[in-house]
């Protein structure tokens, strides 16, 4: 489940890069993972699709916090966050989850319990206070119209304001029963277009600055 360059930050880690200090420690060496497998095999049953948008989402949040100049803890932290922000859909009933079309404002509301719900399914778990926060907030909104708590601006955490970007990008990147993908200038240019309501200014710019050097793409000549 976790990617190469990780793993070789938790072997500099391991030569002495990092103090003793709890919060200098690898959300990895923190929390039980046999647990956060269990989470991922259960997602996985539910829905596929939704199981490989959390893959996605975690190589796009380790490669934003390594844009972002992060450190390699708050890097494993953004992978860990990407791979779990969607556990909470394990409660939502599957003819909501996988309908293929447009869901009702009902069907909406109950949908949209998702972040809450996964945020409390983990609470108890060793080891994952720093995830819980951002799974509850990836989908808060910068000007605040989000949910489950109307945050807004610097109030959501830094990483639910990443994860929030990484999330659409791949959603609208992704091909579903329903719809076609969007391509990547479109979906590049919905990201900045709603910079400063649905996302962080900031987060956009530098997430833009990421999928460009990654893709070998020039996002303003496109």
């Amino acid at each position: 489940m976790r990617q190469n360059n990780v793993a070789n930050k938790s072997n500099e880690k391991d030569a002495g890069c990092v103090t003793e200090n709890r919060h200098s420690r690898s959300i990895i060496e923190e929390i039980n993972m046999d647990v956060i497998e269990e989470y991922c095999h259960k997602i996985y049953y539910c829905d596929p699709y939704t199981a490989r948008h959390a893959e996605h989402v975690a190589d796009l949040m380790a490669g934003l916090a390594t844009q972002l100049a992060m450190s390699p803890e708050e890097t494993d932290l953004a992978y860990m966050v990407g791979v779990m922000h969607d556990v909470g859909k394990i409660k939502t009933p599957l003819n909501i989850l996988t309908k293929p079309g447009k869901l009702t404002q009902e069907e909406f509301q109950i949908m949209k319990q998702h972040a809450a719900d996964g945020a409390d399914m983990i609470a108890d778990i060793t080891g994952v206070e720093p995830i819980t926060s951002v799974m509850r907030h990836h989908h808060e909104r910068y000007d605040g119209k989000g949910y489950p708590d109307g945050l807004a601006g610097e109030s959501i955490p830094v990483l639910s304001r990443m994860l929030a970007v990484c999330d659409s990008f791949d959603a609208m990147t992704s091909k579903r029963c329903y719809r076609t993908e969007v391509s990547l200038y479109e979906s590049l240019k919905e990201i900045k277009e709603c910079a400063g309501t649905q996302f962080d200014p900031k987060i956009c710019e530098a997430f833009i600055d990421f999928i460009e050097e990654r893709f070998g793409f020039s996002f303003a000549r496109a």
